[in-house]
């Protein structure tokens, strides 16, 4: 057991020392009950000193300048006068090339958005080439030991072989998907998280999702239009033990990959959501929390995103770490999507739920709702912000042992 106690953040110090404790346990390839709680309390510690120590943190430049377009109803072409030609403007949207200081100004001026929010550094990006990879910079240790199949496949070497010319070893996992992974992404920004994601981990887990995903075969394609057929019968799905798995193959049918792949350290990631090539939906899920409750939110949020974001037109891959408030305005529709289609808050409510905990009652409830109780459970807890209540109705440890985990 990790040698920490928690306590309320009141200082850097306090800060601090709660952020190596999660580390710590997030490194762990192995968690006892007391160690998941202990992580999900840390992180709600963690975010509640962030939300009073750094209450508006600067957003991604071009997310900022994209929330600056939706309130003023621009499109692209209205860029133009601030940045170039439309092929520019293009390739500074998605990611492709950076604003210059005469752009900064530009759009400062022009459209008055806050130079704080221009000159913010982007640490979330990915790598933008494969030409800008650091080979060593791969946590090659953790990817041998943890699932040396998926990111070494076909290759019979040790790990001091593997070492000894990684672009070689590793290369090929890359390359059929440098159009997914180096399309830039939407990470959630966050003061804790800006320095402590590792890009190197991020891109080599999302790249095995796609491999993962690119081996699946899928006897159906996706239709976005039968949204309400496919999000009612999944959440009737919820309501069995084996749910989790039966999702898995009921999204098989229907043209969307589910890949179950745990996280690599330092990444501090729930879920993604991205367009395969072929154009069919991928949801990569890390199961980071062993949870009933957790397992279905994130899934809905991940497939709000598919219906909301990626079947209009969104091109990058979309990264979340639901532990972090959304504040960009994809997010908190994907939040939205999931609470509104699993249960919605305001049913809770009329049932008296968010005051009586009683757990006859909430399954009772869920069982006339035809949703898995834990999910109301859940959603209790996070609405009192006390993740100590309904401990044993969340579904703990009920998750993993469905998959090849």
């Amino acid at each position: 057991m990790l040698d920490y106690e928690p306590k309320i953040i009141k200082n850097e110090e306090d800060y601090e020392d709660a952020i190596r404790a999660l580390d710590e346990l997030m490194d762990k390839d192995f968690l006892s009950q007391e160690e998941d709680d202990l992580i999900e309390l840390l992180a709600h510690l963690i975010e509640e000193y962030e939300k009073q120590k750094y209450p508006f943190p600067p957003p991604d430049p071009i997310e900022a300048i994209k929330f600056r377009m939706e309130q003023e109803g621009l499109q692209q072409k209205d860029l133009i006068p601030y940045m170039g030609d439309k092929t520019q403007v293009s390739l500074i949207l998605n990611g492709k090339k950076p604003l210059t200081l005469e752009m900064i100004r530009t759009l400062h001026d022009g459209l008055h958005i806050p130079l704080e929010s221009l000159v913010a550094e982007s640490t979330k990006r990915m790598l933008t080439k494969i030409a800008d990879i650091d080979w060593n910079k791969f946590p090659i240790k953790k990817m041998f030991e943890q699932n040396r199949e998926v990111f070494f496949q076909g290759i019979k070497k040790s790990l001091t072989e593997i070492r000894n010319n990684v672009e070689y070893n590793i290369k090929h996992l890359f390359e059929p998907y440098k159009d997914i992974l180096f399309s830039g992404s939407l990470l959630r920004q966050n003061p804790r998280m800006s320095g402590k994601c590792d890009n190197y981990a991020l891109t080599a887990w999302l790249a095995a999702i796609c491999r993962l995903a690119d081996e699946e075969i899928l006897a159906n394609e996706f239709e976005s239009d039968k949204q309400e057929i496919i999000v009612n019968q999944l959440r009737m799905v919820s309501i069995f033990d084996e749910g989790p798995r039966l999702a898995r193959e009921f999204l098989k049918r229907v043209g969307i990959h589910l890949i179950i792949l745990k996280h690599l350290p330092k990444t501090y990631l729930d879920g993604v959501s991205f367009m395969l090539r072929d154009n069919f939906p991928v949801i990569g899920l890390t199961l980071r929390y062993d949870r009933i409750d957790y397992f279905w939110f994130t899934l809905f949020h991940e497939l709000g995103h598919v219906f909301e974001h990626l079947s209009h037109g969104e091109q990058k891959p979309i990264f979340d770490n639901l532990e972090i408030q959304a504040n960009s305005n994809i997010e908190k529709e994907a939040d939205t999507f999931a609470e509104e289609n699993l249960i919605p808050n305001e049913e809770i409510k009329e049932a008296g739920l968010f005051n009586d905990h009683d757990p006859n009652r909430i399954i009772d409830f869920a069982n006339e709702k035809q949703v898995n109780p834990a999910i109301v459970a859940g959603r209790i807890r996070k609405h009192h912000n006390n993740y100590y209540i309904l401990n044993r109705m969340v579904g703990n440890g009920k998750v993993r042992n469905q998959f090849n985990y």
